[in-house]
């Protein structure tokens, strides 16, 4: 009897914490932290308390790797440093989330997956998310979204819980729910006017097309064409804001195009960022430098005339890319860190995407941020390494669930 009380109590916690992290992730300011903080002391006490006898298979060693290899790679260049603990800013996020993904396993274990409370929070989200957006854009006149975060971080965000809202809808009790949701996400990623996430969408509803059976992807493909193509026209004609991000997009590629890439000051700038994250790796291939040699690097490129002044002005020669800003300070350790910390669930995704709607909905989740990664360093980022790890955790055990009911079957 005590054993079903506190069985069902952890169960409480865990369907309250799928609810409460997407409910609070862009209407609060960190609450939904707060949620995976809860989730995190439950677990280690749950498997302290419990002491079974874990017994690891492939997949338990797959995850422990992609949520320690961001930590590992960073102990090298801040041994070289020991000035800052700053490298672990997002890495020890992913840490914490392994207690909390063997905890979601053995409680997965004992009961179905819990999906209508994540299902209700990403809905509950999606509402808050489109509240705050409307009305700083409309009412207050900001010139971009932000929430309570920087303007790219709130856009890569609200994108992420569009797709997770599009992707679930299809095996979801609360489906027209769920895909209303979505399209008041990607509205509210577009008053973000961030880039990365806006040129993400179309990416990610296509791929999310090609994985619906074959008899309606052509009609679906044709019907988002056109709704994207309607919404983007009178976008762009009645809003002043959108239509200046597009212009200056469009001055920005041709200035890059002609060879004037210093003039082209967010685009071009990202793109000398990321060609001193190249040199900073080329004299540390191993560990990279530390943002004290990773400055130092800018400034001699500024001096030998291959970049220009603005650099010199970023601080810890920031790369403005998660692959480029770990190839840099991390090396080859970095290199192996980004494949375990995106490709990795990547790959595992895409092979269980016919099985699994859970898959299919993690595959998008990542893709999602593997785009996002090209143009800034977002998995650093507290509230989205967070969100990231604890979506990994969640979306990997809700697969092994669904591949374990198919294994069942079939014996």
């Amino acid at each position: 009897m005590v054993v079903e009380m506190e069985n069902t109590y952890y169960k409480k916690i865990l369907n309250g914490c799928l609810f409460l992290v997407p409910a609070l992730l862009l209407c609060t300011k960190n609450f939904s932290i707060g949620a995976i903080l809860i989730l995190l002391f439950t677990s280690v006490w749950y498997l302290i308390k419990e002491k079974k006898d874990y017994t690891l298979d492939k997949l338990d060693w797959m995850v422990i790797a992609i949520l320690s290899a961001y930590f590992i790679a960073n102990i090298p260049v801040y041994l070289s440093d020991m000035e800052t603990t700053r490298y672990f800013k997002g890495a020890s996020r992913y840490l914490f989330i392994i207690p909390i993904y063997f905890f979601i396993r053995h409680i997965l274990n004992e009961t179905t997956t819990p999906r209508k409370y994540l299902d209700w929070g990403i809905f509950l989200g999606s509402i808050g998310t489109i509240i705050i957006s409307v009305y700083q854009f409309y009412i207050k006149g900001m010139p971009r979204v932000d929430g309570y975060l920087y303007s790219i971080n709130f856009g890569y965000l609200s994108c992420s819980l569009a797709f997770l809202a599009l992707t679930l809808a299809y095996s979801s009790h609360i489906k027209k729910i769920l895909w209303l949701s979505s399209l008041i996400c990607c509205f509210a990623t577009i008053l973000t006017l961030t880039r990365g996430a806006i040129f993400a969408i179309p990416l990610l509803v296509v791929f999310s097309i090609l994985f619906q059976s074959k008899q309606h992807r052509l009609r679906n493909m044709l019907k988002i064409v056109i709704v994207m193509s309607v919404f983007f026209i009178v976008f762009y004609t009645y809003s002043s804001k959108f239509q200046d991000r597009i212009n200056y997009t469009t001055t920005e590629f041709h200035r890059i195009l002609s060879g004037d890439v210093a003039d082209a000051k967010s685009s071009g700038g990202r793109i000398q960022l990321w060609h001193s994250a190249t040199q900073s790796f080329m004299k540390s291939p191993l560990i990279g430098q530390t943002y004290a040699q990773r400055e130092a690097t800018i400034r001699q490129l500024y001096q030998e005339g291959k970049v220009s002044h603005w650099l010199t002005s970023v601080k810890r020669a920031h790369a403005h890319s998660q692959y480029f800003e770990m190839l840099a300070s991390n090396g080859i350790l970095g290199i192996l860190a980004f494949v375990a910390l995106i490709f990795v669930p990547l790959f595992f995704f895409l092979r269980h995407v016919k099985q699994s709607t859970h898959a299919f909905s993690g595959f998008i989740f990542v893709l999602g941020f593997s785009i996002f990664c090209l143009t800034e360093v977002p998995l650093e980022q507290n509230l989205i390494s967070s969100f990231y790890g604890f979506m990994l955790a969640v979306l990997i055990n809700f697969t092994r669930n669904d591949l374990n009911h198919i294994q069942d079957n079939e014996t």
